[in-house]
C-alpha cells in the first residue's frame, strides 16, 4: 500500500498557465509535518535537466540549523512546491488532499530550499548524536506551504522567477535597526541570541550614534544614514557600516575596563571627532568637499582610533591623555593632515588637506579593501613621522 500524507487545505485562486495562458493551475496553501516534507522535497538545481534553482548556501543553512536546533522557530513564510502530475489533483476532496508520493512524485522546491535544508541538517545531526529532544521538537515542527500542481516545469521555472525578481530584501542598515527596535520592545530571546553570538555590542552602538545624528554640536549630526531619515547631510555613511566603525572603540580593553562601555564609548567617540574638528575645522565647515565624512574616511579614521591612543600615551603629557577630552587629540590629527601625501587619480601630487578633497587621492588610495588597509597603515606612519 503506497504511503499517504493527508494535508489540511484551503483551495487558492488558480494560477496562470505560461503555456495554455489560462488561469488552470491548482493553488493550495496549508501545513506539512517537517517529517513528511524532509522526506518527500526534491530541489531542481540548475545544473540537471529541467533544473533553475541556485545552489545552497552552506553558511547560510548552517546557521539556520544552529538556531532551529537551540531555540523554538517560528516560520511565518510559506515554502512554495510543486507536484508535477496533473492528475493530482482529483485527490482533492473539499478541503482535505491526499498526497500520494510513490504515485504524485516528489514536491519539487520552487522557493524554500534553505528553510528545508536546514530542517533536514537538524535531523540528521540529531539522528547522528541520537538526540531524542531535538528529534521530538522536529516531530511536532508543521510548516506551512503553497502547493501548485502542474507538469509544466515552465510554471515552475516562472514562479520562481518571479519570487526572487519581485522580492525586496531587507538592507544591512534596516535589519540592524529593527533589531534594536525589537530589543527595545523586549525582545528577550533575540537579546539573548547576539549576546550569545558576541554582537549585543551593536545595541550600545546603535544608541550612540541615534544620539549622535541628533546632536547639533556633533560633526555627525544628521549624517548618520537611517532608514526613512529625512534631511540627511553629504557626505553621510549608513547605520551599519558606522556600527561596524564605531566597534573599534566599543570592543577596546579600555572600553571594557572602564566598567561602563557604552558611556565611556561615547564620550570617547565624540571626543575624537571634536578633536579632530578643533585640528581641521575647515574640512567639517565644508565637509562635501572632502572624503574624511564618507564610508571610507569614516572606517580608516575609526581604525587609527586605537593606534592613536596608545600614541598619545607615548607621546604627550600624563595631564594630556584624557581620551574623552577632544583637546587630547589635536596634536595627533595636525600632525597626521600636516603629513598626509599622495597621487589623485590625474597623477598629480597632493600634500596636506589638499590630500583629503573629494575625488582626490585620498579616494584614489583608499579605494576597496585592500586600498583602506593600506590607507590606515599609512595613517599610522604619518602620526609617527619624525618631526
Amino acid at each position: 500500500m503506497p504511503t499517504e500524507i493527508d494535508l489540511k487545505v484551503l483551495r487558492g485562486n488558480n494560477f496562470h498557465n505560461k503555456l495554455t495562458e489560462e488561469d488552470e493551475i491548482p493553488y493550495l496553501i496549508g501545513f506539512i509535518s517537517a517529517a513528511d516534507l524532509i522526506n518527500n522535497y526534491e530541489i531542481p538545481y540548475s545544473d540537471t535537466i529541467d533544473g533553475y534553482q541556485r545552489a545552497p548556501g552552506t553558511s547560510r543553512i548552517n546557521k539556520f540549523a544552529k538556531k532551529i536546533a537551540r531555540q523554538d522557530v517560528d516560520f511565518p513564510t510559506l515554502v512554495l512546491l510543486n507536484i508535477r502530475d496533473n492528475k493530482a489533483i482529483n485527490h482533492l476532496k473539499g478541503s482535505n488532499f491526499k498526497y500520494i508520493p510513490d504515485v504524485h512524485g516528489s514536491l519539487y522546491v520552487m522557493d524554500g530550499q534553505h528553510r528545508i535544508l536546514a530542517i533536514k541538517k537538524v535531523v540528521d545531526d540529531a539522528k547522528e548524536k541520537d538526540d531524542k529532544n531535538v528529534l521530538h521538537k522536529i516531530a511536532g515542527l508543521e510548516i506551512p506551504f503553497g502547493l501548485t500542481i502542474t507538469q509544466d516545469v515552465l510554471n515552475e521555472m516562472v514562479i520562481f522567477d518571479d519570487v526572487n525578481t519581485n522580492a525586496k530584501g531587507i538592507s544591512a542598515n534596516l535589519r540592524s535597526q529593527i533589531n534594536a527596535m525589537r530589543i527595545q520592545r523586549g525582545d528577550q530571546k533575540l537579546y539573548e541570541e547576539m549576546k550569545m553570538d558576541g554582537t549585543n555590542w551593536k545595541l550600545s552602538a546603535d544608541a550612540i550614534l541615534r544620539e549622535v545624528t541628533e546632536d547639533p554640536d556633533s560633526v555627525w549630526f544628521r549624517r548618520i544614514k537611517y532608514e526613512n531619515l529625512k534631511n540627511l547631510r553629504q557626505p553621510n555613511v549608513g547605520n551599519f557600516a558606522m556600527e561596524k566603525y564605531l566597534s573599534n572603540i566599543l570592543l577596546s580593553n579600555e572600553a571594557k575596563m572602564s566598567g561602563k562601555d557604552h558611556e565611556f564609548s561615547q564620550k570617547v567617540f565624540n571626543a575624537y571627532w571634536k578633536g579632530f574638528e578643533l585640528a581641521c575645522p575647515e574640512v567639517f565647515e565644508s565637509a562635501k568637499d572632502y572624503s574624511i565624512q564618507t564610508a571610507m574616511g569614516a572606517d580608516v579614521f575609526m581604525r587609527l582610533w586605537n593606534f592613536m591612543k596608545d600614541w598619545i600615551r607615548n607621546n604627550q603629557s600624563q595631564n594630556n591623555q584624557n581620551l574623552t577630552d577632544p583637546n587630547t587629540y589635536v596634536p595627533a590629527f595636525k600632525k597626521i593632515i600636516q603629513n598626509s601625501e599622495g597621487i589623485d587619480r590625474n597623477g598629480e601630487a597632493t600634500k596636506g588637506i589638499d590630500y583629503w578633497k573629494k575625488g582626490g587621492a585620498a579616494g584614489a588610495q583608499g579605494s576597496g579593501e585592500a586600498g583602506k588597509t593600506r590607507l590606515a597603515s599609512n595613517l599610522e606612519e604619518w602620526l609617527t613621522a619624525s618631526e
